[in-house]
């Protein structure tokens, strides 16, 4: 049996508010009581401050909850466009994309393409998630071949990134027992600005294990470079049409466009200064709220207040939360399952040699003018063409009449029912006329 929704609590912004809901809990128990067993300090406001402290509050809340969401349905779009696209390169790559020798290397060739689009979808959800590794399990086998190109990350802030490699060369050195060269390799920043940059860090630990060195890189747009070398490689050798080399050009764009917009949403928060702000208004009025209420409510003041807070503090708590679709936390976007899914769907796909037309269009179990006729495909291209035409207009006759007769029915059903229906609206009006006349 499902646990009902108001039960729950994974998943919830319950484990992140509850000690500020206890907080204010206990700051209106206080102000209570000095209200009531304090002399000189009945604590009796007049109705003023909380509407318009609310309507600005509550305007607030709902432009930053719409923000927060509108990023969250954005990065679901742009990751299914990502995936449209995914497929759209497999089924070019692995459809039309002749095999002209029908030798193994082509089929190679063909797969391990293929597996660079799996690789995309598992680097674009590790870039998204700050780990920049080339060796994280489902990628290291897909891409443990090919060459690093360690390019800079655009989810990091380049003065980062230089510090980054900065440190990873000291420990290189350091590690190796040379420590002679060091000097030589530290850049001379100034004090001041050693400082400032170190303020500027965020306190997040990122997972910065790029191959030799130390630093985040852009694995999705390493491998959008090795995917258009493929398609650039079979549009030399003709083994595809221009039209093909067209739409599968179009559909790593569209990647490499819906890795920008990926960025675009981690890269641009909300504004410092409208947080702070929201926080601000938010506890003003929390904190306000109490003085208002203890005059007509008294001790009743406690739980009202704690209510109200659960659902402002709430509401604020999921904006934070959903702000950044792309984390580990359980209203995140479930980026593994989605490669999972386009992972083993591709791998269903390229473990079949695709057929070829004439092994289904022409097999005995094609019976394409079902139910008007139960013969196959090879018994009817056997027959004249007037004999199929009139099998066709057979059929497409007996299934207009069928499907006339069934929305005549349902009309005729809809007209006993309007019939009945007056019928007992007039005898109900009878009725109540009987009684009306016994009445008088």
């Amino acid at each position: 049996m499902e646990i009902p929704l108001m039960f729950k609590i994974r998943g919830t912004v319950i484990l992140t508010i509850w000690w500020q809901l206890l907080l204010i809990s206990i700051y209106t128990a206080g102000l209570v009581c000095i209200s009531n067993f304090v002399e000189g300090w009945e604590i009796k406001f007049p109705m003023t401050l909380i509407p318009v402290l609310g309507v600005v509050t509550g305007l607030l809340l709902v432009f930053r909850t719409n923000t927060a969401y509108d990023r969250y349905w954005e990065g679901r779009k742009l990751w299914s466009t990502m995936t449209l696209n995914i497929r759209t390169l497999t089924r070019c790559i692995w459809v039309m994309v002749d095999e002209k020798e029908n030798t193994s290397s082509e089929i190679i060739e063909k797969t391990s393409a293929i597996n660079l689009l799996v690789a995309f979808a598992y680097a674009t959800k590790n870039y998204l998630q700050e780990d920049y590794s080339y060796f994280e399990p489902n990628l290291r086998e897909l891409i443990n071949h090919l060459p690093k190109f360690s390019t800079p990350s655009s989810n990091q802030p380049l003065e980062d990134q230089e510090e980054d490699k900065l440190s990873a060369k000291v420990k290189n050195k350091s590690a190796t027992g040379s420590r002679g060269n060091l000097d030589m390799m530290r850049p001379r920043i100034s004090s001041t600005t050693s400082k400032s940059s170190s303020k500027k860090r965020s306190s997040k630990t990122y997972l910065l294990k790029a191959y030799d060195k130390a630093a985040p890189t852009n694995i999705p747009i390493e491998l959008s470079y090795y995917i258009a070398s493929y398609i650039n490689r079979v549009n030399q050798r003709k083994l595809v049409d221009g039209s093909t080399v067209a739409v599968m050009n179009n559909a790593l764009n569209s990647l490499v466009d819906c890795l920008g917009g990926f960025e675009r949403i981690l890269r641009t928060p909300i504004p410092l200064a409208y947080s702070v702000h929201l926080h601000h208004a938010t506890w003003l009025y929390l904190l306000a709220l109490p003085y208002q209420l203890i005059g007509s409510l008294n001790w009743f003041t406690i739980p009202a207040v704690a209510l109200a807070a659960f659902a402002l503090l709430g509401i604020l708590g999921i904006g934070w939360e959903i702000e950044n679709p792309f984390g580990h936390d359980a209203n995140d976007l479930p980026l593994k399952d989605f490669c999972d899914v386009i992972h083993k769907e591709i791998l269903t796909i390229i473990s079949h040699e695709m057929p070829s037309p004439e092994s289904w269009l022409l097999s005995n179990k094609n019976q394409p003018l079902l139910p008007e006729s139960s013969k196959t495909a090879k018994e009817l291209i056997q027959m004249e063409e007037n004999e199929v035409r009139g099998l066709l207009k057979k059929g497409a006759h007996l299934r207009l009449s069928t499907r006339n007769l069934s929305q005549g029915n349902n009309g005729a059903d809809l007209k006993s029912v309007t019939v009945s229906i007056g019928s007992a609206a007039i005898k109900g009006e009878s009725e109540e006329l009987r009684s009306m006349i016994h009445n008088a």
